[in-house]
């Protein structure tokens, strides 16, 4: 099992290209680490990521969103705020 930082280094040590799985307990400020460190992310799940809002998944798409070809949300704590960003990624 991962934590947040030892994802990101993972990211940087190995220039990972996906991310599959996120361990439960991982927040929005964690996902915001990921996506200015990994910038050689193709997929990314943050279904499995507690207290994620509207402004976290924007700015993962605003850095990574030229390049995603998979972001798996959870929509609980989601609007369509976040969900309108979603044309910015790949396809």
């Amino acid at each position: 099992m991962y934590n947040g930082l030892q994802l990101i280094q993972l990211c940087v040590d190995f220039q990972s290209k996906e991310i599959r799985w996120f361990q439960q307990g991982l927040n929005g400020i964690t996902v915001r680490l990921i996506a200015d460190s990994c910038q050689q992310l193709k997929k990314l799940r943050l279904d499995g990521v507690d207290q994620l809002f509207d402004d976290d998944v924007i700015h993962v798409i605003k850095k990574l969103g030229n390049q995603l070809t998979t972001l798996v949300l959870n929509g609980d704590n989601l609007t369509y705020v976040a969900y309108s960003y979603l044309n910015n990624c790949a396809r």
